[in-house]
């Protein structure tokens, strides 16, 4: 089970996590991951002058919106599912 971890501090909620989980929540339908991958939010990853903060696994991303989401999950969710990029 991957777990998929968004920031949803004050910070993170203001600069668009909101967004961000919509979309993640989109991605994990349309590929069909609802069993493998789990979404949660998280409070304070100590990012909070990065932008929304991202935790796929253990590795931390900062800087995330809704426009580059689908990019990083392409990328590091199934390289850390199938260890393909």
């Amino acid at each position: 089970m991957l777990v998929i971890q968004v920031c949803v501090g004050s910070s993170c909620f203001l600069r668009g996590s909101k967004n961000v989980i919509a979309e993640i929540e989109n991605l994990i339908a349309h590929y069909q991951l609802d069993d493998i991958v789990t979404l949660k939010g998280i409070f304070c990853l100590e990012c909070c002058s990065e932008g929304v903060t991202v935790m796929i696994g253990e590795k931390v991303f900062t800087k995330i919106t809704s426009k580059n989401v689908v990019e990083l999950f392409e990328n590091e969710v199934f390289s850390a599912l199938y260890g393909v990029k």
